[in-house]
């Protein structure tokens, strides 16, 4: 298991970076995002928008409070 922070990366480019990994790779990715209203909806519109085929696997609470963990993983071929 790797882990990277990308957090002060602008939100398109841990989009891309996300979404990079995800289907070049062929990885299941975890993404952590503050629970604020909107924000794991928004990230995953832009992950199926610029990725298609990416396949959201799991969304809700993350591990710690105010947190949610949203779970990205390739098409299924």
């Amino acid at each position: 298991m790797n882990y990277k922070d990308i957090a002060d990366e602008p939100e398109d480019e841990r989009i891309r970076q996300i979404g990079e990994k995800v289907m070049r790779e062929r990885l299941t990715v975890g993404v952590l995002t503050d629970s604020e209203p909107g924000k794991a909806e928004r990230y995953i519109a832009k992950l199926k928008e610029r990725y298609p085929g990416i396949r959201v696997v799991y969304q809700g609470p993350g591990p710690v409070a105010d947190v949610t963990l949203i779970k990205v993983a390739p098409p299924v071929n």
